[in-house]
């Protein structure tokens, strides 16, 4: 019997700023947008109020233009909406980049579990026992440490193992040369995805454009105060459905902007699919 490689995890984080912000998806989603959403909503009122009271205080209202106020507000907000709808349409890029990668991964796990069945049982058996050991890994431990923004590189000891076992397979035979010849090329699409999918985890809006982000929501939503409305209330109304539409687009970013992380993240569902329609027990079980 072959010794039992250890399965104990060693973490390292992919990108070193991601346990700063962990604790933002570790809450539920919903949760998630009331924080961001209520807080938007709290601090635009709250300067509006103190904003608006100064002004009907002092002669600002008789030398403000609301005219001229709103052709500057107009071209603030069509910057800074063009700047949320790219960053939107990025992360969303990122998302649906990582689902595919580990997609991608998972049916060339399953092609190359199905191209060892060519090879003749002694070698065929153990190999596919380590290749479903290793997709079992992924799903069981690699996968809870990605949503943790970390790699566990204990996972690239498992494929090793295999790999050293494919590339000291005796392959006589003619037919046999040419199958192997195809699993190899198939294994190293695997690598190759593998490392897209640990690159991945740490996938993001850059700091300097999340800066961005908080400065503009800053800026369109103060020169919102800067116009003269008599009613408290009407202003209120007004900012605070601006500030709402700020804090949801904020929010939507937030949510897709790291694909391993919080509720609405990629899952390893594709692998598990494998595991059980692919790599399932048969009538003759691997030993």
């Amino acid at each position: 019997m072959e010794p039992s490689l250890p399965w104990h995890a060693a973490f390292y984080p992919v990108n070193p700023s991601l346990p700063y912000f962990l604790w933002l998806y570790e809450m539920p989603t919903w949760l998630l947008a009331v924080l961001i959403v209520g807080l938007t909503l709290l601090l635009s009122l709250a300067g509006l109020y103190f904003t608006h009271r100064w002004l009907h205080q002092s002669e600002a209202p008789n030398q403000i233009d609301n005219g001229t106020v709103g052709w500057f507000f107009s071209g603030v907000t069509v910057l800074y909406g063009l700047t949320l709808g790219l960053l939107t349409v990025a992360s969303w890029q990122n998302y649906s980049t990582a689902s595919g990668i580990a997609s991608q991964e998972a049916a060339t796990l399953a092609v190359l579990y199905r191209d060892l069945s060519g090879y003749p049982d002694s070698t065929r058996q153990p190999l596919q026992r380590q290749l479903h050991n290793y997709t079992r890994f992924i799903v069981q431990e690699s996968w809870p440490a990605q949503q943790r923004g970390l790699a566990n590189d204990t996972e690239r000891l498992v494929l090793t193992k295999f790999q050293l076992a494919l590339l000291h397979t005796d392959v006589p035979t003619r037919a046999l040369q040419v199958l192997h010849g195809e699993v190899i090329e198939t294994f190293n699409t695997l690598v190759e995805l593998r490392r897209q999918r640990i690159e991945s985890v740490g996938t993001g809006v850059p700091a300097v454009l999340w800066a961005a982000v908080l400065i503009g929501a800053l800026v369109t939503i103060g020169f919102s105060y800067c116009f003269v409305v008599a009613s408290f209330r009407l202003h209120a109304l007004l900012t605070g459905l601006l500030a709402l539409m700020v804090g949801i687009m904020v929010f939507l970013i937030a949510a897709l902007d790291h694909p391993y992380l919080g509720e609405v993240s990629v899952t390893p569902e594709a692998y598990q699919l494998v595991l059980n329609q692919v790599m399932a027990p048969t009538k003759q079980p691997l030993p």
